[in-house]
């Protein structure tokens, strides 16, 4: 299965705030890169290709969907 791709993705993800109790959002973002929701989680794909050895490397940003305050995608 592939992930579909965006040009860019932000993700607006809560925290544990500068106060007990209080939480703040943070704005991730990540450009041309494939994000996908699986089970409890979204997981944001970015592609590196290295031109030299011709290869492909993947990385994966996981994030708890309890976490997300919202995200937004953008079509490339």
């Amino acid at each position: 299965m592939t992930a579909p791709k965006f040009g860019k993705v932000e993700i607006l993800v809560k925290t544990e705030g500068p106060t007990k109790g209080s939480i703040s959002i943070i704005k991730q973002t990540f450009d041309d890169c494939g994000l996908m929701i699986s089970g409890d989680y979204i997981i944001v794909i970015i592609d590196e290709r290295d031109e030299i050895n011709n290869t492909l490397t993947s990385t994966g940003k996981i994030f708890n969907l309890k976490n997300i305050d919202s995200y937004r995608t953008y079509s490339k």
